[in-house]
């Protein structure tokens, strides 16, 4: 029994380092996401510019 409470407990915590480490590259993912989206839209901003000279 104690064998199988160890084992439910190992388990549990393996799937809080899974969660905490998804949630960790997904804020990565987002940030860098919003990043790219912040600079194509400053290029967008510039390319109109130059094509209304």
């Amino acid at each position: 029994m104690n064998n199988a409470d160890y084992l439910m407990s190992s388990l549990d915590e393996y799937f809080e380092i899974l969660d905490r480490e998804n949630q960790k590259r997904s804020q990565i993912i987002a940030k860098s996401l919003v990043k790219y989206l912040q600079k194509s839209k400053e290029t967008n901003k510039f390319e109109a510019l130059q094509m209304a000279k």
